[in-house]
């Protein structure tokens, strides 16, 4: 829920438009109005109530595009291997450095990304074991927390929504959709680099990585490469100053900076900047089982907050669900607010751990003090 200030208005015909979303992404008639001011306790029942009123056709839909995924992991897993991953993931996928976003001029930017383990999870709970290619085996809370909560045919639906397939690729023009084949903290070009001689934890991941990503693409855009961007830039940002310089552009730019995070960021602030900010909290253990509670509550407080302030930047940690409310913002926005109205949103993940590092885990602890400093947690 929203903390240090008081909670704006979403702009007129934003219920409308979520309730169309959901109707159209779950075949839900005639299209269900959501509750207002719902307490994030409430968030993960609400979402599994609509799931329970999902038609026929949603099911259809996803036991086919499961079907097809299966099919597709079994072709793909046997062209990977420690000599082929290089040669496959040039074949298969396009990721690209993310651009200088402070040369995209006056226009609104989505940057979000899927690192490895939402694609590792993928491959083993749909494929055989595969103890070769792959360091999971058992993706046991894949399935409550991506399929039966809905979350993935939202995910599905808004890629597809957000996607331009033309010529043998698909990229999406309106976001910069980041991946990584492994942390996140190597660029995606040095990740594969002597790949044969990394160890084998690492090797499983990548491979692993790999096949679920490009089958899963493949399942949606058949015959079309996919164009991504690299999922290395908070964490190679961050080490690079590239970071800090972006974020200090977009918040001069910004009349309000809103960190969507989990509870133990909660107050969670950008340094060197008076631009006013605030957080959203969001649940840190059941965010994709409460997806739609939480996207509605989420992006209703940015839509109204753009409306109110006019440019606002937002910065998350919120796991998968990052895609998911990044492309919602910027597919629904042109929709609700006028064209003068600016977004700025960075999915910056396990980054803001720097301004927790006790609770972090050893990556957000072993920055320099120059780095670390780019966030910090207010005092109560």
């Amino acid at each position: 829920m929203p903390r240090d200030g008081s909670p704006p208005s979403a702009p007129v015909g934003y219920d409308d438009l979520f309730a169309d979303f959901l109707a159209t992404t779950l075949d839900i008639r005639p299209p269900p109005r959501f509750p207002q001011g719902l307490p994030m306790e409430a968030w993960e029942t609400e979402t599994a109530r609509l799931l329970a009123a999902a038609g026929p056709l949603h099911f259809q839909r996803r036991e086919d595009r499961e079907a097809c995924l299966i099919d597709t992991l079994e072709a793909t897993a046997p062209l990977v291997s420690d000599v082929t991953i290089q040669p496959f993931a040039a074949s298969r996928l396009d990721v690209t450095p993310v651009p200088d976003f402070r040369e995209l001029g006056d226009r609104d930017i989505c940057y979000t990304k899927i690192n490895h383990g939402f694609w590792e999870q993928l491959y083993a709970y749909f494929a055989p074991p595969d103890p070769v290619r792959i360091r999971i085996t058992n993706p046991a809370r894949l399935q409550g927390r991506y399929i039966t909560s809905g979350f993935l045919d939202a995910l599905v639906a808004l890629l597809r929504a957000g996607a331009w397939p033309e010529f043998g690729r698909v990229r999406f023009p309106s976001a910069h959709l980041g991946v990584s084949l492994a942390s996140g903290t190597h660029d995606h070009s040095d990740v594969l680099t002597g790949f044969e001689a990394r160890p084998p934890e690492q090797r499983k991941i990548v491979m692993g990585t790999a096949i679920g990503l490009a089958a899963w693409f493949e399942t949606l855009f058949p015959e079309h490469r996919p164009a991504f961007y690299d999922g290395s830039f908070p964490k190679r940002g961050l080490e690079t100053g590239g970071l800090r310089a972006t974020l200090a552009w977009a918040a001069a730019d910004s009349a309000r900076i809103i960190f969507v995070v989990p509870p133990h960021l909660e107050g969670i602030r950008l340094a060197d900047t008076t631009t006013p900010q605030e957080t959203f909290l969001v649940p840190g253990t059941t965010i994709h089982e409460s997806w739609a509670a939480c996207l509605h509550a989420v992006a209703g407080h940015v839509f109204g907050r753009l409306a109110d302030d006019g440019r606002v930047l937002v910065i998350t940690q919120s796991a998968v669900f990052s895609a998911v409310l990044g492309f919602f913002l910027v597919l629904a926005k042109p929709q609700l607010l006028p064209a003068t109205s600016r977004l700025r949103y960075f999915d910056l993940g396990q980054v803001l751990d720097i301004a927790t590092p006790h609770a972090g885990g050893p990556w957000a602890r072993q920055h320099a003090k120059g780095d670390i400093s780019l966030f910090h947690v207010a005092a109560p």
